[in-house]
């Protein structure tokens, strides 16, 4: 793992103007103020330059490797935390905070950056630990000794967590393909799918001639000996 890849990912224009675009949906949806948009925005710069400050004192692979999954763990942590704290909010108050809402979403911008540079086994692991709680790995222990079953609390605490990764899977959706909706994930997946048949039809009889001369598309040619 290379510290420019890495810096890269997190500071390329494309990622800053995903990020600018989320923090002004938020300002728009939430009717925040222009300081509540400089607080945020401050929050998140602070986030990605104490995470680069320190890659730039390390120089070796192995290590920023390590730091790189290190600081994945951190944020997936710090990202669960927000959304327990937005649900709860949302079932006892009627609504979450706006602040907390915006910070789980660049959270998520962050994760999604960092995760092609973690391995898929190492990505698995870290989604089922946070998944599975420690009581009910500590239930299973248990259950094999004393043959006894896992507790209601535990089975429900279970489903808060599938549920938080379910929300994560959601941010996931529409960071990349701009809608989180069952139904416009199909009828995207819908227009692809016509628009290769569509580039499959317009390019089945094409040809390359010497490597130089093309014909594509369906075209008829014909030669006429003079």
């Amino acid at each position: 793992m290379e510290l420019m890849i890495i810096k890269e990912k997190l500071t390329s224009p494309s990622f800053i103007r995903s990020v600018t675009e989320n923090i002004e949906d938020w300002i728009i949806g939430f009717s925040q103020q222009d300081q509540n948009k400089k607080n945020i925005q401050s929050w998140f710069d602070s986030v990605i330059h104490q995470f680069i400050y320190i890659l730039d004192d390390v120089e070796v692979k192995e290590e920023l490797s390590v730091l790189l999954f290190s600081k994945y763990v951190e944020l997936k942590c710090y990202w669960k935390q927000l959304n327990t704290q937005i649900q709860y909010q949302n079932f006892n108050k009627g609504e979450a905070d706006p602040e907390l809402i915006i910070k789980a979403s660049l959270t998520t911008y962050i994760l999604i950056a960092l995760e092609p540079m973690i391995h898929d086994e190492d990505l698995n692991e870290i989604q089922e630990f946070l998944t599975k709680p420690i009581r009910e790995l500590i239930l299973e222990e248990s259950s094999t000794e004393n043959h006894q079953n896992p507790s209601e609390d535990s089975q429900l605490y279970l489903l808060e967590q599938q549920l938080h990764a379910l929300y994560y899977d959601k941010e996931k959706l529409f960071h990349r393909l701009h809608c989180n909706d069952v139904k416009d994930v199909i009828e995207l997946i819908k227009n692809m799918r016509e628009q290769i048949k569509d580039l499959q039809s317009e390019m089945e009889h094409s040809c390359v001639l010497d490597g130089q001369i093309r014909f594509t598309g369906k075209r008829k040619i014909r030669i006429q000996k003079i």
